[in-house]
């Protein structure tokens, strides 16, 4: 029974992490409507959960985030399942401890993984349209440049909160006896 709570307390995260992001983030002016709290998630997610939760989390965030989008089908769900290898390559390999910095580098990573990775599908789904390349044009670098922001901002204040209120995150010495 506690599996199936579970189960559903994630789906309902999905649906409300896509819904707040869809509706109502995209929503507001430029610079504000570049927070992307559906990669924030996935990467708080694996600060917090197991590979393969974080693998079927990023799955499911893509295919609600595909279901309400304009572009092909299965461009979100790619970008965010590589993102999640990734950073989790990352985590593993280079951002061993879980401290600020390592928080922050695995957004700055995965951010600009994301947006490469996702306008580079854009791009290659609309080769035969009149818009330049991606990384040719200032409203790209713009953007990303505010989702680095917004996110690395976002990221370091969640450490700080939860460095205050949890010892989860606090780095582990061995104790003199």
């Amino acid at each position: 029974m506690k599996k199936y709570f579970i189960a559903l307390l994630y789906i309902g995260l999905l649906f409300l992490v896509v819904f707040l992001q869809l509706s109502l983030i995209n929503s507001w002016p430029y610079a504000f409507s570049r927070i992307n709290i559906i990669l924030l998630a996935l990467i708080l997610f694996l600060f917090f959960l197991d590979f393969k939760t974080v693998i079927l989390l990023a799955l499911g965030l893509g295919l609600l985030t595909d279901i309400f989008s304009w572009q092909l089908f299965g461009f979100y769900t790619l970008t965010l399942f590589l993102v999640v290898f990734l950073a989790d390559f990352l985590l593993a390999n280079w951002f061993t401890n879980r401290s600020t910095y390592s928080f922050l580098a695995l957004t700055f990573f995965a951010t600009l993984s994301y947006n490469f990775i996702l306008y580079g599908l854009f791009y290659l789904s609309n080769f035969l349209s009149d818009r330049g390349f991606f990384l040719w044009q200032a409203n790209f670098w713009a953007g990303l440049g505010w989702e680095l922001v917004w996110n690395l901002g976002i990221i370091f204040l969640f450490f700080w909160v939860m460095n205050l209120t949890t010892t989860r995150l606090k780095p582990v010495f061995l104790d003199k006896r």
